[in-house]
């Protein structure tokens, strides 16, 4: 929850959040998103299937996680990262890099 009010502190509306792969996969899918913060693990699995959708639909995103950058996904471990504990700034110099308003 401290996640997604720092995102609607940084004037974004957040989509979510999703705790399962089974329902971000729709999110990633389906929704209009401007930009995404992945988990590395969700309750069920990696979010691996998650990241690859947004690749491909070219959503930008970035991972906030308990976990050191090797254990993100091969393919995606030179996207934007940041680690728990995180701060409301980190978040919005974050958001300001996936959005391009860097």
């Amino acid at each position: 929850m401290q996640l997604v009010a720092a995102v609607e502190d940084c004037g974004c509306e957040a989509v979510g959040p999703a705790f399962l792969v089974i329902t971000a996969l729709p999110i990633a899918l389906h929704e209009q998103l401007d930009a995404a913060l992945l988990d590395v693990y969700l309750i069920d699995q990696t979010v691996e299937p998650v990241a690859d959708v947004l690749a491909r639909r070219g959503i930008p995103f970035g991972f906030v996680t308990a976990y050191s950058r090797d254990h993100l996904p091969a393919a995606f471990q030179s996207r934007p990262c940041i680690n728990k504990p995180f701060t409301d700034r980190e978040i919005r110099s974050l958001i300001t890099t996936l959005m391009g308003t860097a």
